[in-house]
């Protein structure tokens, strides 16, 4: 279609009583005549709003009085493809004369990428937006037809080509900074997101647009200054609100979290998502009576919940756990199991809860259950050993690290975890080893990496610390000698 949705056309007060004297006419009420450009309109005003019969029926009457209209044509070949009509689509662009004509030419490149032709559909594309060097609104509409096909890659130089013809224009700015994202290049995204900001300071949307870039690429203290600014213009900005609620999360600060959260449901009570998202703050803040209360609500909601009932299942679960009301929580992973008999992550929550009621035997059954649902998938292993690692059996987690290392060699964070299980174990030797391999892996992420260890272990972090201190300040040694840790 030519990106036109059924607002565009109810904003224009012409189209609207052209659209009515039809009806009229069609009705057998009145006579009229309509040039094929009012009857295409027509066609796609239905066709926006789906009303598919109704706009066969215009371009039927359409081609009827204008027999091969390039526009009527078009409008019909754009309709079939909406409705997954690809060969029918194909047969009217073929049929059309006017190979010229800008509409046919687009037409025929979104048929090209729809055959997974994009190199011949950008020759096309390019050869539009050449048509006119100065004409914005053809290098645009090739830049939207890539975009509509997740291509911003062929998208944007398009549309920085466009924002050079008219460098004011908002929506091009916009649309230039979601390819950036798209392709990657957040820093030129932020770049002419603060030269929108440098020149409307007051623009709520920049401000929003600038602290979702910074979201991004993980800066949330960026992020929620950008927010700051957003809501002091609107305090009410619905969207802001939403994403400092999620970048305080992001930060664990999940009290303001859960404010922000509340405030975004005040103002939005339609929305139910945030439901789930308060009772994860909750959860986080260790008030567990609170995280049952709002996450009960949440499953009541699941099924317009863009979250699994099952997920919800086993935090409610692991929240009656850690209130040591094992009954309940049993039940809502026995849920949670029913809900999705397939889903191995169920039986190692299950596995769990027993573990931490001491029921070792009981833990041991059901994890593997879970391994006999995909014994070759590394994940469960891996979920297994961080199971047994959090409650500091470190035999029995390192059992299962060393299956993912030896089966799936470099799978997840296994390394890292490997590496801190030798320490905990006090073998330097193997803690170096694994570390070595974590580091080479994913070299930015080991200071992060101390996250997976919970605030009850310091002393564990500590012999991590003091391990990894010696082993940067003797680099040069293949192994460092045990007698310079004080293991003890």
């Amino acid at each position: 279609m030519n990106n036109y949705s059924s607002s565009n056309f109810d904003q224009d007060k012409d189209f609207k009583q052209s659209l009515e004297q039809y009806e009229e006419m069609k009705a057998g009420n009145t006579t009229g005549y309509f040039d094929s450009d009012q009857l295409a309109d027509f066609a796609e005003h239905y066709a926006s709003s789906q009303k598919y019969d109704e706009a066969f029926e215009v371009i039927d009457y359409a081609l009827s009085i204008h027999p091969s209209s390039t526009e009527v044509l078009v409008i019909k070949a754009h309709i079939f493809i909406e409705q997954k009509k690809i060969e029918e689509a194909k047969k009217i662009a073929n049929s059309i004369a006017e190979n010229y004509s800008r509409d046919v030419k687009l037409l025929k490149a979104e048929l090209l990428i729809l055959d997974q032709k994009v190199d011949e559909a950008d020759t096309l594309l390019v050869e539009i937006a050449n048509e006119d060097e100065n004409n914005c609104d053809n290098i645009l509409d090739a830049a939207y037809l890539f975009l509509d096909y997740d291509l911003p890659n062929k998208a944007l130089p398009l549309f920085e080509r466009a924002l050079s013809l008219s460098p004011e224009n908002n929506e091009i700015r916009l649309n230039l900074v979601d390819c950036y994202i798209q392709c990657e290049q957040t820093e030129k995204a932020i770049a002419l997101c603060n030269k929108l900001i440098d020149k409307d300071p007051y623009s709520t949307q920049y401000w929003y647009e600038l602290g979702r870039l910074y979201y991004s690429i993980n800066e949330f203290n960026k992020s929620l200054e950008a927010y700051e600014f957003a809501l002091t213009i609107d305090d009410n900005h619905k969207s802001s609100i939403l994403m400092t609620a999620h970048c305080y999360y992001k930060l664990e600060n999940y009290l303001k979290a859960c404010e922000y959260y509340k405030k975004y449901d005040d103002i939005t009570p339609e929305s139910k998502m945030n439901v789930f998202f308060i009772g994860l703050c909750y959860f986080n803040l260790k008030e567990y009576e609170n995280s049952i209360e709002w996450l009960k609500q949440a499953l009541t909601l699941s099924d317009n919940l863009a979250i699994e009932a099952v997920e919800i299942y086993d935090y409610i679960s692991t929240s009656y756990d850690k209130m040591g009301d094992l009954e309940n929580a049993l039940h809502y992973i026995d849920l949670a199991i029913n809900n999705e008999p397939e889903l191995a992550d169920s039986y190692v929550s299950k596995g769990k809860i027993y573990l931490s009621n001491a029921r070792e035997e009981d833990a041991i059954l059901w994890f593997n259950k879970a391994i006999e649902l995909d014994k070759e998938n590394p994940e469960t292993y891996l979920e297994i050993g961080s199971v047994y690692f959090d409650s500091k059996r470190y035999e029995q987690a390192l059992k299962y690290f060393l299956i993912v290392n030896e089966t799936s060699p470099g799978f997840d964070n296994s390394y890292i975890l490997t590496a801190y299980t030798y320490a905990a174990l006090k073998n330097v030797e193997e803690f170096n080893n694994f570390f070595t391999k974590a580091s080479k892996q994913n070299p930015n992420n080991i200071i992060d990496s101390l996250g997976f260890i919970t605030a009850e272990e310091e002393e564990l972090k500590r012999i991590i610390n003091e391990i990894t201190d010696a082993i940067e300040e003797d680099e040069d040694e293949d192994t460092p000698d045990t007698e310079d840790f004080n293991l003890n």
